[in-house]
C-alpha cells in the first residue's frame, strides 16, 4: 500500500472533449467570479444599510459568505484543471478540499434552519419578534453553527485519512474529493467511516430539515387564519424565496448523503452535485436576497452615493 505523502489523486469525473474544453472553462469561471462578485455585494449592502440590521439579513449575510466559501472549495481546483490539464491533488490537499466542503455545507444547513426559525417567530409572533430573536442571541447561534460546523466532521477526515488506497495515483470519478467517491475507491474496510459519516450527514441534514418542516406548516396554518387576500399573498412572498432555496438545498443533499455512504457515484449524482456546489451559490443570492426589496432599495442607495462621489471627484 502507499504510504501517506505518496498518495496522489487524480481528478478526472468532469472530462470534456479538447474544442468544448475552453468553453467549460470560461462557463466556469464565469459562474465563479460572478457568484463571488454578487454575494460579495449582498454582504456589502446588509453591512452598510442601518434599515438591514435584523436578524433576517444577519443570517442572510452569513448564507453569503458560506456561498463564497462553499463554491470556492471546488471550483478553483475545477478552473486550474480545466486551464493546466493537471488533474492531479495531493492527498493533503484532497482531504482538506473534503473537509471544508462538507463542514461550510453543513453550516449552509444550520443558517437555512436558522432563517426559517426566524419567519416563524416574524410570522407567526410578530410581536414578539424583537424579543423572542434578539440580534445578539443571532451572532451567538451563527458562531455555534460555525464552530460545530467545523468540529463534528473531524472524525469522518481523521479516518478517511487512515484508510489504504490500492496506488500511489487513485482515480476519483468525480469532479471533486468527494467523500461517497474516496470510500469506495479505498482498498480498506471503510463500515466505520461509512457509518459515521452516513450519521453525522443525516443528522445534519434531516436535524435541520424537520425543524424547517415544522416552521413552515406553522407559517402555513398562520397564513391561511388571514382574512385578507392582500395580506396572505403578502406573507407567503415573504417566505417563498426561502422556501425555494430549502427545497434546492435539502433535495440536492438528501439525495446524494442521505443513505449509506461508499456507493459509486452515478452521473445523476454527479449532476445534483454540480447544481448543489457550483450553481446554488449563485443562485442563493439571486433568489433570495436581490428580489427583496429593502436589499433592492440598499443597492440603489449605494449607487446613488457612488454616483453623486463619481460626479464631486
Amino acid at each position: 500500500m502507499a504510504s501517506y505523502n505518496q498518495t496522489w489523486f487524480s481528478i478526472q469525473g468532469f472530462r470534456v472533449t479538447s474544442p468544448l474544453q475552453l468553453c467549460v472553462f470560461s462557463l466556469l469561471l464565469l459562474v465563479y467570479v460572478f457568484s463571488i462578485l454578487v454575494n460579495m455585494l449582498i454582504i456589502i449592502i446588509i453591512t452598510l444599510h442601518q434599515h438591514l440590521q435584523t436578524p433576517m439579513y444577519f443570517f442572510l449575510r452569513n448564507l453569503a459568505i458560506l456561498d463564497m466559501s462553499l463554491s470556492s472549495c471546488t471550483l478553483p481546483k475545477l478552473l486550474v484543471i480545466f486551464a493546466s490539464g493537471d488533474e492531479s491533488i495531493s492527498f493533503s490537499g484532497c482531504m482538506l478540499q473534503l473537509y471544508f466542503y462538507i463542514s461550510v455545507g453543513s453550516i449552509v444547513f444550520y443558517t437555512l434552519g436558522l432563517l426559517s426559525l426566524d419567519r416563524y417567530i416574524a410570522i407567526c409572533h410578530p410581536l414578539r419578534y424583537n424579543t423572542l430573536l434578539p440580534i445578539q442571541l443571532c451572532r451567538k447561534l451563527v458562531i455555534f453553527a460555525w464552530v460545530f460546523g467545523f468540529l463534528e466532521f473531524i472524525p469522518m477526515i481523521f479516518l478517511t485519512s487512515e484508510l489504504d488506497w490500492c496506488s500511489s495515483n487513485v482515480v476519483i470519478d468525480h469532479f471533486f474529493c468527494d467523500g461517497s467517491t474516496l470510500l469506495h475507491i479505498s482498498c480498506s474496510s471503510t463500515d466505520v467511516v461509512e457509518n459515521i459519516f452516513f450519521w453525522f450527514a443525516s443528522i445534519t441534514i434531516l436535524g435541520t430539515f424537520l425543524p424547517t418542516l415544522s416552521s413552515y406548516c406553522f407559517i402555513i396554518s398562520t397564513i391561511l387564519r388571514i382574512s385578507s387576500s392582500t395580506g396572505r399573498k403578502k406573507m407567503f412572498s415573504t417566505c417563498s424565496s426561502h422556501f425555494i432555496v430549502v427545497s434546492i438545498a435539502y433535495g440536492c443533499c438528501i439525495f446524494i448523503y442521505v443513505r449509506p455512504a461508499g456507493h459509486f457515484t452515478t452521473r445523476h449524482e454527479k449532476t445534483v452535485a454540480i447544481f448543489n456546489s457550483i450553481l446554488a451559490p449563485l443562485l442563493h443570492p439571486l433568489i433570495y436576497t436581490l428580489r427583496n426589496q429593502a436589499v433592492l432599495h440598499g443597492l440603489k442607495h449605494m449607487l446613488k452615493k457612488l454616483k453623486s462621489i463619481d460626479n464631486v471627484v
